[in-house]
């Protein structure tokens, strides 16, 4: 078929829908008539021989007793064309133009697919009959919750429903409820706790361990789950102030933002009513949601400015936080470190190598000594900004004031490791966009890594950098990460190992040099030494020549290090336009409706675009000044680069859907030691392969049975058939897009995401297109089967 036939033959199937949707609305029998005439008439006949013939094929393998004789079928279908049919329920009279399920579903394949097709649309019926028993037995668990019956039939249900849906957080919640009910507090903490691994951000699972520990009598963890269960009874706290400094910590724990570190919201308790204030505590020990989670200290960011100045500067900033909220500290950055607080340590070369021990002070113009053979020198410090000392013998540093240690820095190199292994996070860059201009606007990147491997179909798992960085530092999909509401309090499980806590198990000195502070409270980026975050800035230039001093101060051991800048993010309309836009652009460019919602939701308009193709230029420019300095500094098999970003640009999009190409489609490249020199390929790959493309480079395990990612052919995996990108935030609609090298499949639920992280598939529509730029739709019943069937086994966790 020519172009012109393909044009052709897509103008027809448009123009059928569209006489179907219009009958769909008129009921005219006139327009069902010329429908039948066209459509279904002329291939009543071979319809009729297929469904025969398939129906015996059927019968010998599975059981069509439920299978109606032809001329009974409740529904008739009508083909558009070879490849393309929509069913008509006759009941119902209307045409199923957004595709069926269940019987429907298996009828139209017995009717239009051939004996090939049979298997395949049989496990689909089981599995519809399957999903439709599960809700069955969950609403009849539900009942017996509720009347409090666990006797053996309910127990009977609840293990008839495990069998179908194991992922069900149900099967728990009753379990713990009946042992709740018998007084079995160790079982039923067992299985509450298990309901709260399968579904964190349940506020029922959450409600009910508030319950268990109240009745263990274990109150600190009581109200912490009753926080986040957003019960509305009264908190009872209690009168012992060990106990009621716990609770209060907790219900700081439960009602801090995940996204943004070190701040909190600090509970009090004031004239007997908490209080909650929204704050940075510097110079403590950083908010912790679990003990699991190492021990972070709160420091401020310092390496130019005067000494002193900046802890006092923040105390003001806490005091004016009720009037102007959080964007008050927009240019502060903090110093997270790894570090426990000492009147006295004593410290020493280990691995009969010096060295490097960050030091901070809690008080203002603290004094602290440092002791070793012969020689005493005592500093006064500045509170809550981090300092290295180089420790060559025993040193024992005292003060009479508590101050915070840092984990020391071995200073040796090993031949297992490279001297620096570096991630680059682009935050937004759209790559999509980057090779329309056909990479004009980034030279530089090109340059470094066309010794390298640049992959030009690679697609984000989310579309904005809340769980898809989580989903790059795991190697995990955000349905098993569990992050879906924003800033949602709790953290990830600990039988995950994060990326930087592989590299720090190879003896890598971690450091997040520039960061947003996403990934700090959930744990997300627990393996690293060093946090060094800002929320709101995050500029290249700072960020580069920030890399380059810290290589050179780190040169004695090995590095490495994520740097993530957002110069290439676009924003909304609450950041200054750059002066190149203001003295380059018309006004009517400039005047844009000044839209402060989510830069997501961005509509494509002249001045964004223009702002995020400078700003993409801006950031080569920087990027060509480290790469500079790399390739004159180390050895190609001294090092190892990715830049990678975590979505894509709303501003760029082509098509209609939330994940387009442009949205979700990001960057990814490599370059260094045992990196192939490719180039650009064109194979798929996800942003839960980088978790396995760094594996594979740096030596740590990539084979652990719950990581989604995929080795890519090009480092000596295989080749990706599909990626998934979603969206699944609560109180939107959930959204999913499978693509292939032709093909994208995009799928929309009617009904909004649950507070859970949990959708249902009661009604969606979905919608097929090739991937070019001119996004045709494509209709193909074969397609849409095999795309559904990713969707239903890629959902099936969270699918209710």
């Amino acid at each position: 078929m020519g172009e012109g036939d393909g044009t052709m033959a897509e103008k027809y199937i448009e123009g059928v829908r569209e006489l179907m949707a219009a009958y769909n609305e008129s009921s005219d029998a006139a327009l069902y008539d010329a429908l039948h005439a066209l459509c279904y008439a002329p291939n009543e006949e071979t319809l009729r021989e297929n469904y025969e013939r398939n129906i015996a094929c059927y019968t010998a393998s599975y059981d069509a007793s439920a299978l109606p004789a032809y001329d009974v079928l409740p529904v008739l279908l009508f083909p558009v064309t070879d490849a393309y049919s929509v069913l008509f329920d006759k009941a119902a009279r209307r045409f199923l133009l957004d595709g069926a399920e269940g019987a429907f579903a298996l009828l139209q394949s017995l009717l239009f697919a051939d004996m090939s097709d049979i298997a395949a649309a049989a496990k689909r019926y089981r599995r519809t009959c399957d999903d439709a028993r599960a809700h069955t037995l969950a609403q009849d668990i539900e009942n017996a919750i509720a009347v409090q019956d666990f006797g053996a039939a309910a127990q009977r249900t609840a293990e008839d429903y495990y069998a179908l849906c194991p992922h069900g957080e149900i099967y728990e919640i009753f379990h713990a409820e009946a042992a709740l009910f018998y007084a079995d507090l160790q079982s039923a903490l067992r299985y509450g706790a298990a309901a709260y691994e399968k579904r964190k951000m349940s506020a029922r699972v959450c409600g009910l361990l508030s319950r268990i520990y109240h009745a263990a009598g274990e109150i600190v963890q009581a109200v912490k789950y009753q926080i986040l269960s957003a019960e509305r009874t009264k908190l009872s706290l209690p009168h012992d102030p060990v106990l009621l400094a716990a609770c209060l910590r907790a219900i700081t724990a439960a009602d801090s933002d995940m996204r943004y570190a070190p701040f909190v919201h600090r509970a009090t308790l004031a004239d007997g009513a908490i209080r909650s204030d929204f704050i940075v505590p510097l110079a403590e020990e950083m908010l912790r949601f679990s003990e699991d989670l190492p021990c972070y200290w709160t420091g401020i960011y310092n390496p130019y400015g005067q000494m002193h100045v900046r802890s006092r500067l923040l105390s003001i900033m806490n005091a004016a936080m009720e009037e102007y909220g959080k964007s008050i500290y927009g240019d502060v950055t903090f110093d997270l470190m790894k570090a426990k607080e000492h009147t006295e340590v004593l410290l020493a070369p280990q691995e009969g190598a010096p060295v490097l021990v960050p030091i901070a002070v809690k008080n203002e113009r603290q004094t602290v000594c440092f002791k070793e053979a012969g020689n005493a020198r005592s500093m006064v410090l500045a509170r809550g900004e981090f300092a290295f000392y180089r420790i060559e013998r025993p040193t024992c540093v005292q003060s009479k004031e508590l101050f915070a240690v840092g984990s020391p820095v071995v200073l040796r190199h090993s031949p297992r490791r490279r001297k620096i292994v570096l991630n680059l996070l682009a935050d937004g860059l759209s790559w999509q966009e980057v090779r329309r201009g056909r990479y004009s606007l980034v030279p530089n990147l090109m340059k470094f890594f066309q010794k390298g491997v640049i992959f030009n179909h690679h697609f984000s798992g989310s579309e904005y950098t809340y769980p898809s960085l989580a989903s790059i530092e795991t190697g995990l999909y955000q349905h098993h990460t569990q992050i879906a509401e924003p800033g949602a309090p709790f953290v990830l499980s600990s039988s995950y190992v994060t990326l930087s806590e592989q590299m720090k198990r190879l003896g890598y000195y971690c450091v997040n040099l520039m960061g947003c502070s996403d990934a700090v409270y959930n744990g997300i980026s627990r393996g690293y030494d060093r946090l060094i975050v800002n929320p709101w800035v995050m500029r290249a230039a700072d960020g580069v020549e920030r890399l380059i001093r810290h290589i050179e101060a780190f040169d004695a051991c090995d590095n490495f290090v994520l740097l993530h800048f957002a110069d290439t993010h676009p924003n909304n309309f609450d950041i200054p336009s750059p002066v190149k836009a203001q003295t380059h652009l018309c006004l009517e460019d400039v005047l844009q409706e000044q839209d402060a919602g989510a830069s997501v939701f961005l509509k494509p308009n002249v001045l964004s675009q223009y702002v995020n193709h400078a700003e993409i230029q801006a950031m080569d420019r920087q990027l060509g000044y480290l790469f500079d300095y790399l390739t004159s500094h180390y050895e190609d098999d001294e090092y190892i680069v990715l830049l990678y970003s975590d979505h894509g640009a709303s501003v760029h999009a082509r098509s209609p859907y939330l994940l387009s190409e442009e949205q979700t489609g990001a960057a990814l490249m490599v370059r260094g030691a045992g990196v192939p020199a490719l180039g650009c390929v064109d194979e798929l790959a996800s942003s839960v392969d980088i978790y396995k493309i760094l594996g594979k480079l740096a030596g740590y395990p990539i084979d652990a049975p719950y990581l989604d990612g995929n080795l890519p052919e090009a480092f000596g995996g295989t080749r990706r058939t599909y990626t998934v990108s979603n969206s699944i935030y609560p109180g939107q609609t959930y959204k999913i897009c499978v693509r292939t090298e032709r093909h994208a499949f995009h799928l929309e639920t009617e009904d909004a995401t649950r507070e859970d992280g949990t959708v249902s598939f009661a009604r969606y529509k979905y919608h097929i297109h090739e991937r070019n730029e001119d996004y045709c739709e494509v209709f193909d019943d074969r397609l849409a089967r095999g795309f559904l069937d990713i969707v239903w086994q890629y959902t099936e966790s969270f699918r209710r």
